[in-house]
């Protein structure tokens, strides 16, 4: 050691650490030499071969109690019984100059014994880059068993020197040199070189549970890394699944303290997002080395709906789920969505990590909750369809049964997005479900109505307006007012009145807007150039005979965004298409509309993909794209455009089913039309068509109030009258899903009415302000304190208990989102597994809830943690 090393070590005991006295023993007198030229401010150096030591303790303690002293002694440290300073030192600090004290110097260390300790680790110690790279994990008062930890930790590159911590960094490791579970990382080989594997296997013993062998704490026999990761994992599977299988009885850690922290363990390592993925890679090579997915067959999915030890056991559930779901009663379906709810909060489905492999679990838990919602309607309406007259089903409709539709999308287009084998025969049942008992018993009961009623004649409801007069009774009188405004509508090719619902939802979640939706009757044949037609402004409709794809708005033609601003002109307003106003920058389109008191804004996307034989197999997915665009059109709108009213609206809807048609989905026409001006896979329209057993006819008059008298057939029921190209995406047609014309009333909110809008999540609590924890493992029930609205949402919690800043438990997700006023059903529960076993009884520690996607605290409660004395498993 030179000079400035010995002056930086005095210094850092006087000034640093504040000692007044500090005692040095150099038996060697290797700095006796040194001592007249060492100077340290404020320091008096006494040296202790020239002073006598009792004439030193009387003027340390009765002549100056306050200077500072260097006590150096030219010899070695006394025994204790012949110290006559040994009082003092008690309060005073050693100093020592060998090699190993000047490291336990430069480390800040304060207990001394470690100086001894710091010699058996002469091998790691032996680098400087070793040592500066330990500094950065040391505390001045670790212990050995601190200390070695710290320098493993170094080694392995770990963010802490905690033994989780350098768990984790060894998994990762493993998993990024593809050692699988056999071969150990190089820095086990490293720690291996420096005597550290015992202090790492003595730490994991200790903490985790880990039966060590004595040949593996004494280093004699190889430690294995897989080995530990296949008996963490299986404990952790085990303690979720509540039993030990003949298969898992050597591999677990039994004791109830090691299962828990192995949980908390594997919980802190699934909830970190660098280290997740080799979570995933060790977990696959774990459940390959147990063959799991063949032991799998003995639990059911009550006892693994808390387990995600395993991917595998996600992918069982799913199986499960998807057999039971098409014949199970009602309580077993409900049963179900709470499992996939929490399946959702879990791991292997996370919201919280976006990834190849939560997106494809939570796409299928999204075509299993659909699945949910369809069969459950099934069962509400067991018995078919029996309403007694067209007007009584239309309005059902609205109200209820386009959630058959709703459903059938969601699980078609998740399933397809999914696109994997488990869900290939849910697939089956839901199409039969959908297209083979609900299309088949709705059409029944609808056209035995439409018959009977002789409807197509008289094509009006009580209370519902027709599509021919939209613009006369719900555009005109918005802008017709005193005060000017612009309104805006949006027409949506084939957007039908189940995507509008969810539109309508989408739209409500937002601050700035609210819509109102209702429906208006779709003209019949329910196709575009009709429909489209029928919503401009105008006094008389009219197909002529040398004009086949056209219809007459007052004598001008209406094909075409040029034909319909002329007709729009005269009423003060513009046609212009979807993607010209999304292109607009904000200035673009004040420019554009400044003048401009009406504006039809035609948006084409589900019409565009399904009425193609090429691409209608995506039509569920052009619905999801449109309820998107729209929603985003109708923001720019009101929000850059000077608009307050937004109308959404549609030219017709559609019939859409994923399975292909049969030779009994089509009625053949004995009778070729001749004479027909179009003739499409759901109508035909013409002059003069004659009467057909195979179809039903009517004329425009009476459907559309056109003043040409047009005949058209349209098949009975869901039928198409031929196949050529695609099938599967007709309209046309007078079924619901076709004339339920969705009318959205999107109106800009500001200032107080925006503020009432303004939405916050549910409240969570304890059920219990009084919490005590006398099991490793224990549930606590947490309470919503109100129910789901529209300006209430839902919250996602995790939940975990905290000694200060560090927790000491595992940590669980759970997402509160009920929307009853049934106390029981806004309890859920949590499970935690305490971390390790040393706790105070009188000590505070806390419950705490946070807001999972804030990462800010909601709650916290006080908690005693009271062991009992245990150690078995179940």
């Amino acid at each position: 050691m030179n000079l400035n090393q010995l002056r930086e070590g005095l210094e850092q005991a006087f000034y640093k650490e504040n000692h007044r006295l500090v005692f040095w023993y150099d038996p060697e007198q290797s700095f006796a030499d040194e001592l007249p030229s060492l100077s340290l401010v404020d320091v008096q150096i006494l040296n202790m071969a020239n002073e006598s030591a009792l004439g030193t303790k009387l003027k340390l303690e009765l002549e100056d109690k306050a200077g500072k002293y260097l006590l150096y002694f030219p010899f070695a440290e006394p025994d204790v019984e012949k110290d006559w300073l040994l009082d003092i030192k008690l309060y005073s600090r050693c100093f020592y100059a060998d090699r190993f004290s000047i490291i336990f110097n430069e480390l800040g260390l304060h207990q001394q014994s470690l100086r001894e300790h710091l010699a058996k680790r002469d091998k790691f110690l032996a680098s400087k880059a070793r040592l500066t790279a330990l500094q950065r994990y040391v505390q001045p008062d670790f212990d050995e068993s601190d200390l070695d930890m710290a320098m493993i930790a170094s080694v392995v590159k770990a963010e802490s020197c905690d033994l989780p911590h350098v768990i984790l960094a060894l998994a990762e490791e493993t998993v990024a040199d593809d050692l699988g579970l056999e071969a150990n990382p190089a820095s086990l080989n490293e720690l291996e070189k420096y005597d550290l594997i015992p202090a790492l296997v003595a730490a994991l013993q200790s903490e985790i549970g880990y039966p060590a062998t004595v040949e593996e704490l004494k280093g004699e026999a190889p430690f294995k890394l897989g080995h530990f990761f296949i008996r963490l994992l299986v404990t952790g599977f085990c303690e979720s699944v509540g039993d030990v299988p003949g298969w898992a009885q050597e591999l677990v850690m039994s004791s109830a303290s090691s299962r828990a922290t192995a949980r908390a363990l594997l919980s802190r390592w699934r909830d970190s997002s660098r280290y997740y993925k080799a979570f995933d890679a060790v977990s696959g090579w774990v459940a390959i080395a147990l063959r799991i997915k063949d032991k799998m067959g003995i639990f059911d999915t009550d006892q693994l709906s808390d387990v995600v030890t395993f991917e595998a056991v996600e992918q069982k559930i799913i199986v499960d789920l998807a057999v039971a779901i098409p014949h199970a009663p009602k309580g077993e379906l409900e049963r179900f969505r709470a499992m996939i709810a929490s399946r959702l909060d879990g791991y292997w489905a996370s919201k919280h990590k976006d990834d190849t492999t939560r997106r494809k679990y939570r796409t299928v838990y999204t075509a299993l909750q659909a699945a949910i919602d369809l069969f459950s309607l099934r069962i509400q309406h067991d018995s078919g369809f029996h309403f007694e007259s067209s007007e009584t089903l239309y309005k059902a409709y609205e109200r209820d049964l386009y959630r058959f539709d709703m459903a059938y999308r969601h699980y078609c287009e998740a399933s397809q997005r999914a696109h994997v084998e488990i869900l290939k025969k849910l697939d089956d049942e839901v199409e039969n479900c959908y297209a083979y008992w609900y299309i088949d018993n709705l059409a029944k009961n609808w056209g035995d109505r439409i018959e009977a009623e002789q409807r197509l004649s008289q094509w009006r409801f009580s209370g519902i307006p027709n599509q021919q007069d939209f613009f006369q009774g719900l555009v005109k009188p918005l802008f017709s007012k005193a005060t000017k405004r612009r309104v805006v509508v949006i027409i949506s090719d084939a957007f039908r009145y189940e995507a509008a619902v969810e539109l309508r939802d989408r739209i409500n979640n937002k601050r700035y807007s609210e819509a109102t939706l209702s429906s208006q009757l779709g003209v019949v044949p329910s196709y575009t150039t009709l429909g489209m037609a029928s919503l401009l402004p105008h006094k008389t409709l009219e197909y002529r005979e040398t004009a086949s794809d056209d219809v007459f708005v007052d004598g001008q033609s209406s094909k075409g965004t040029a034909a319909r601003t002329k007709i729009l002109a005269a009423h003060g307003g513009l046609a212009v298409t979807a993607e010209t106003v999304k292109a607009w920058s904000r200035d673009e389109g004040r420019e554009a509309l400044k003048d401009q008191e009406l504006v039809y804004v035609y948006h084409n996307v589900v019409d565009a993909r399904g009425d193609s034989s090429s691409t209608e197999s995506e039509t569920f997915m052009a619905v999801e794209h449109a309820i998107e665009e729209l929603t985003e059109l109708s923001r720019k709108i009101l929000m850059h455009f000077n608009t307050s009213t937004v109308l959404i609206t549609a030219d017709h809807g559609f019939l859409f089913q994923q399975s292909k048609l049969e030779a009994a989905d089509r009625s053949s026409l004995a009778e070729k039309p001749t004479n027909a001006l179009k003739n499409k896979k759901r109508y035909v329209v013409g002059f003069g068509l004659p009467d057909t057993k195979e179809a039903w006819k009517g004329s425009t008059k009476a459907t559309a109030g056109t003043t040409s008298d047009t005949d058209f057939w349209v098949p009975k029921g869901a039928n198409r009258f031929h196949f050529v190209g695609g099938s599967r995406f007709v309209h046309g047609g007078v079924m619901p899903q076709e004339i339920v014309v969705p009318v959205l009333t999107v109106k800009q909110l500001r200032g107080e009415k925006a503020e009432k809008r303004t939405k916050r999540k549910v409240g969570v609590i304890s059920t219990k302000s009084t919490l005590k924890m006398v099991n490793n493992i224990q549930k606590f029930d947490l309470m919503q304190t109100e129910v789901v609205s529209d300006l209430v949402t839902p919250v996602t919690v995790s939940v975990a208990i905290y000694d200060g800043d560090s927790k000491i438990s595992s940590e669980e997700t759970v997402t509160f989102d009920c929307a009853t006023d049934s106390v029981a059903e806004r309890v859920k529960q949590v499970r935690l597994s305490l971390s390790g076993t040393d706790f105070d009884r009188k000590k505070d520690y806390f419950l705490v809830l946070k807001d999972k996607d804030l990462n800010t605290e909601m709650e916290r409660y006080k908690v005693t943690i009271d062991l009992a004395f245990t150690d078995d498993f179940f």
